[in-house]
C-alpha cells in the first residue's frame, strides 16, 4: 500500500532519508459521541418507537412545492405532506431508497416549507460528511444569509469550501471558522452541519427543544452514536427528528472488528426500519411513517441499467 506525505516547506530531507511515520486516530468525533451517549435524554420515541408513540397526523393544509419535480413525484410529495402534518413530539420519520430516487431533494421541499409555513420553526439539517452537508445547504441557499447558517469546524480548510457558501459561514478574528454569539446564532431558521460539529451547539449553549426539527440526510452511513450527537443534545419532547437515507447501501465505516461486530455498523436509520412500527402495512396509506422513493427510468434505459446491490428490481 503506498500512501502520499507531505512535509512542511521548512523541513528539510533528502532522498535517501527513512522515516517512521504513526497515523493518530482523531479522538474527537469519539469524545463528542460519548457526551451524546452519557446525556440524560432518552425517549423511546426517538430511541425504541412502539405503536402507542405514534401520534395523529394534524390536519392537512395546502402547500405548493417549490420544486416543480416533487409535484411529478407521488411518493415525494406523500413524503413531505407526512412530513408538515406530523405534530410536535413524533416519532422519526423515514425516507429512504435506492440512489437516485431524491431523498435529499425531498428533505430539502420539506424544509423550505417547515421554514414557509412556521416562522417559529428551527431547523438543524445534518449529514455524516461535509460533501453531503455542502449539497443541502447549497440547496438552501435561496433562503439568504439572514436565515441559512453553514457551520464548519474550525479545523476545516478554507479551500475546501465552495464558493457560493461562503456567505453562510462565520469566520473569527483568526480567520477560522467558527460561530456567531449565541443571540445570533439562536436567530437563524436554518443551520447546516456535519453531525459531528452539530455538538458545538450543546457546548455553546443552544437550549435542548431550540430546534424544532432535526434532518439527518445520508443516515444510512452514519453511527448510530453519531446520529445521536444531534439526537440526543439538541431534542426535547416536541422536536420531530426526519431521516433520510438508504440502509441498504454502504453503511457507517467502522474499523474495529469487535465493534462491528456489537453492532456499531448498523446504523439508526436501519435499526429503526426493522421494527414493527415501520412496517408499512402498518398504517394508514395516507400517512405512514416511512416513504420508500422509487427511480422512475425510462423503458429504453431499462436494459443498460445495472440495480445496485441489495436492491432488486
Amino acid at each position: 500500500m503506498e500512501v502520499g506525505l507531505c512535509f512542511n516547506h521548512s523541513f528539510k530531507a533528502s532522498g535517501t532519508d527513512r522515516f517512521l511515520v504513526r497515523f493518530k486516530l482523531n479522538r474527537h468525533p469519539l469524545r463528542r459521541q460519548h457526551q451524546a451517549l452519557e446525556t440524560a435524554f432518552a425517549p423511546p420515541r426517538l430511541l425504541q418507537p412502539t405503536e402507542q408513540h405514534v401520534l395523529a397526523p394534524s390536519r392537512a393544509s395546502p402547500w405548493k412545492a417549490f420544486n416543480k419535480l416533487i409535484d411529478t413525484n407521488t411518493r415525494q410529495r406523500q413524503a413531505v405532506d407526512c412530513i408538515l402534518r406530523q405534530p410536535g413530539g413524533s416519532v422519526p420519520f423515514i425516507i429512504f431508497g435506492p440512489p437516485g430516487t431524491g431523498k435529499t431533494v425531498t428533505a430539502v421541499e420539506a424544509i423550505r416549507q417547515i421554514h414557509a409555513a412556521n416562522p417559529r420553526a428551527r431547523i438543524l439539517a445534518c449529514a455524516p460528511s461535509n460533501s453531503a452537508a455542502d449539497l443541502i445547504a447549497s440547496r438552501l441557499s435561496m433562503l439568504g444569509s439572514d436565515a441559512l447558517f453553514r457551520f464548519y469546524a474550525p479545523s476545516r480548510p478554507k479551500q475546501a469550501v465552495p464558493h457560493e457558501l461562503e456567505p453562510f459561514t462565520y469566520v473569527n478574528e483568526d480567520g477560522n471558522f467558527s460561530v456567531p454569539i449565541l443571540p445570533r446564532v439562536r436567530q437563524f431558521r436554518v443551520i447546516v452541519s456535519t453531525c459531528v460539529s452539530a455538538s458545538v451547539f450543546f457546548g455553546i449553549g443552544v437550549p435542548r427543544g431550540h430546534f424544532t426539527h432535526i434532518f439527518i440526510d445520508e443516515a444510512g452511513q452514519a453511527t448510530e452514536p453519531e446520529a445521536m450527537i444531534a439526537v440526543k443534545t439538541m431534542s426535547d419532547n416536541t422536536t420531530n427528528v426526519i431521516l433520510s437515507g438508504d440502509p441498504k447501501q454502504l453503511g457507517p465505516i467502522v474499523r474495529s472488528p469487535v465493534a462491528r461486530d456489537l453492532g456499531l455498523e448498523i446504523s439508526y436509520i436501519e435499526r429503526l426500519m426493522k421494527m414493527n412500527v415501520y412496517d408499512e402495512g402498518n398504517h394508514d396509506g395516507d400517512h405512514p411513517l416511512v416513504t420508500f422513493l422509487y427511480l422512475f427510468v425510462p423503458l429504453g434505459l431499462i436494459a443498460g441499467l445495472k440495480i445496485s446491490a441489495g436492491w432488486s428490481s
